[in-house]
């Protein structure tokens, strides 16, 4: 048992910081050092509404608020179960914070973000931080399954930006994006920003980010996205989409915002047999125009986390550090988890990626 600083949330608008006692890893365990936890939009609904926080006991790891929260992050082993032999203390890994069961259809076929059982009776989600305490404590104890060894020399800061780009490397490689793909992304928050990126490292010819704020544009265009657009309505998106595709259309549209003018705008840009793949979590259900969609012969196509990918996505940020070390926007401490890290986000627009530290 070891005493570690943590945050602990609560229920909504209440995250306290705390002492806790932290296990001894369990044998097929690693226990984690924290390094660095990112903040994600997913856990400021979180803070603000309690969003997908568990507040039952989960169904497989019996666990309810109040917990640690936290699911972006890396660190270097500190501890290992006794039947943990692909690992050893000291090594520096990236965290999968998925929770599943491994022995439904889904889990056994592959498909671990599909887990049968991972999605509480509350609709809390089958990740660290909702159902089980996560990163955003000193220490965390972790299967050793989900911690993917990182590269030698490879930044831990980068090592929390492995979740969020799975995420994004998920949605693009399940949406078949090839080279000389158009592509539009809906929403230029962090996942829309690292979707942005893999289509571009993916081949993708002209790749088009579309938000309301200028600030978040001004990111996209630095970090090389070719066509950062601010269209306010249905009309300035399809004369933008139609101007730069010359009257094609996209063949895949993505919807990172989770609103009902990005749905609708996403399905209106595609062209003849294109895609949309939903990645946002909407919070109100939105209203599908399957007509459109239905005339232009489209698909719409939904990506829910990642499986089997971080391994991969490890060795693409590792291939472009410089990119992908750009998103990050600023670091914090523990104690300004609130204040400067999610009501930082909610207010400001030129933040993109905050990591809070927890270990130098």
């Amino acid at each position: 048992m070891t005493m570690v600083k943590a945050a602990v949330i609560y229920g909504p608008k209440d995250i306290r910081f705390e002492k806790r006692n932290i296990p001894d890893p369990a044998p097929d365990e690693v226990q984690i050092e924290v390094a660095f936890n990112g903040i994600c939009g997913s856990d400021i609904h979180e803070y603000l509404e309690g969003m997908d926080l568990a507040t039952m006991p989960h169904p497989l790891t019996h666990m309810q608020a109040p917990l640690i929260p936290g699911h972006e992050f890396s660190g270097t082993i500190s501890k290992i179960g006794k039947q943990v032999s692909k690992l050893r203390i000291g090594d520096k890994v990236a965290v999968e914070p998925m929770i599943a069961c491994g022995k439904c259809p889904e889990c056994l076929s592959g498909h671990y973000n599909w887990c049968e059982h991972a999605i509480g009776s509350d609709q809390s989600a089958g990740f660290l931080g909702f159902s089980a305490n996560g990163g955003l404590a000193e220490k965390c104890n972790v299967k050793s399954t989900f911690a993917h060894l990182l590269p030698t020399n490879f930044p831990l800061d980068l090592g929390a930006l492995v979740e969020p780009v799975s995420v994004a490397a998920q949605a693009v490689m399940a949406s078949r994006v090839s080279p000389g793909d158009d592509v539009l992304i809906q929403g230029a928050g962090p996942i829309g920003l690292f979707t942005a990126l893999i289509a571009q490292i993916s081949g993708a010819h002209h790749v088009i980010i579309n938000d309301m704020s200028e600030e978040r544009l001004d990111l996209a265009n630095e970090l090389g996205v070719q066509y950062p657009i601010r269209a306010d309505s249905q009309k300035s998106l399809a004369h933008a989409i139609s101007t730069i595709t010359e009257n094609q259309g996209v063949d895949v549209a993505f919807d990172c915002a989770g609103v009902q003018p990005t749905l609708t705008g996403a399905i209106q840009a595609l062209k003849n047999g294109g895609k949309v793949t939903v990645i946002a979590l909407f919070q109100h259900p939105p209203v599908v125009d399957v007509r459109a969609l239905l005339k232009k012969g489209g698909s719409l196509l939904t990506s829910y986390g990642y499986a089997n990918i971080f391994d991969r996505v490890i060795k693409i940020i590792d291939t472009h550090r410089s990119l992908f070390k750009r998103v990050i926007t600023k670091k914090i401490e523990l104690n300004e988890l609130v204040s400067e890290g999610i009501e930082s986000l909610e207010k400001d627009k030129k933040q993109a990626k905050i990591l809070v530290r927890l270990h130098s």
